[in-house]
């Protein structure tokens, strides 16, 4: 009927030219094995260090020089009396927290060891331990740095390594010097009475435990809040609290009770420079603080959804 066309419902398949033999060949990739994965990133390591060495070397520097000055207080007796009627007009809480009852004439550890338990000293390791992770990590990702990190051959896991082994290494490296100012000045200044260092090195072990593990939950809040604010906020608040309620907690017997949740109640200084031994229990709650929060935070951190 007419030139009328009927649709038969298969279209016409158009014939290739090309054979087989003449398409590009793809290569299939092999097996992910030991031997191709990633490679520890010390080029990031390296980088993020030479990038935190001043602002490390600045507080090691303010720390040694603390230590310094107050042996030189302590080896002058008329020093030492006005120092110790200094703080008798002090609120007894702040004589507390610098070690209570041992401040005394004739006790020269115990007025040492003023120079490990300062507000200041305690202040520029709290500004190290929240400040670096929170700055390698959180900070990155809001400077957009972490897209060309993570673009080359670098996996989330190896990131947080590197961040928290910069903060842990860096905070012992830290009380390591605090010693190290300790032996210094007891080199240059005269005490009537022989200073044993050993109670020293154990005290700043066993701060270079509280530290890490300071900084372990800094690790934990930079991995687990997209702002750095929010993570410095955060761990701040939680360190602060931390140090009031051990020194309130002292002359408060209602909050006595709270001590033990507090990082500072594993730092016994009176008993550290009053018995030989090592404070094995507390240096143990330290480390499992340490190593737990390091472990949550870098669950959180692999999982996250960074916003590249």
């Amino acid at each position: 009927m007419g030139n009328r066309t009927f649709f038969t419902g298969k279209m016409p398949v158009p014939r290739l030219k090309t054979s087989i033999s003449q398409l590009p060949h793809v290569e299939e990739k092999p097996p992910l094995t030991s031997a191709s994965r990633p490679t520890f990133p010390f080029t990031l390591l390296g980088f993020w260090l030479r990038r935190i060495l001043p602002v490390w070397g600045l507080i090691a520097l303010m720390i040694f020089l603390v230590q310094i000055a107050v042996c030189g207080i302590v080896c002058d007796n008329k020093g030492i009396k006005a120092l110790l009627n200094f703080l008798d007009l002090l609120p007894s809480f702040i004589k507390t927290a610098l070690g209570g009852e041992a401040l005394q004439v004739g006790n020269t550890s115990a007025l040492i060891a003023i120079g490990y338990q300062h507000p200041l000293v305690l202040l520029l390791f709290m500004l190290f331990a929240v400040g670096v992770p929170t700055g390698l990590l959180t900070g990155e990702v809001e400077k957009g740095t972490m897209e060309l990190i993570l673009s080359r051959s670098i996996t989330k896991t190896q990131v947080y390594v590197c961040a928290g082994a910069l903060t842990v290494a860096g905070m012992f490296a830290l009380v390591l010097v605090m010693f190290f100012g300790t032996f210094t000045a007891t080199r240059i200044y005269h005490f009537e009475e022989p200073v044993s260092l050993h109670p020293f090195f154990r005290a700043a072990i066993n701060g270079g435990l509280l530290a890490s593990a300071a900084g372990a939950i800094a690790l934990l809040a930079a991995a687990g809040f997209r702002r750095r604010s929010t993570a410095v906020g955060i761990t701040t608040a939680y360190l602060v609290v931390n140090y009031f309620v051990a020194v309130i907690a002292e002359w408060w017997p209602r909050m006595r009770f709270l001590k033990p949740a507090t990082l500072f109640q594993y730092v016994n200084g009176p008993k550290i420079f009053r018995e030989p031994a090592w404070p094995v229990g507390d240096m143990c709650v330290l480390a499992a603080i340490l190593i737990g929060a390091a472990i949550a935070g870098g669950v959180i951190w692999h999982r996250r959804d960074l916003p590249l």
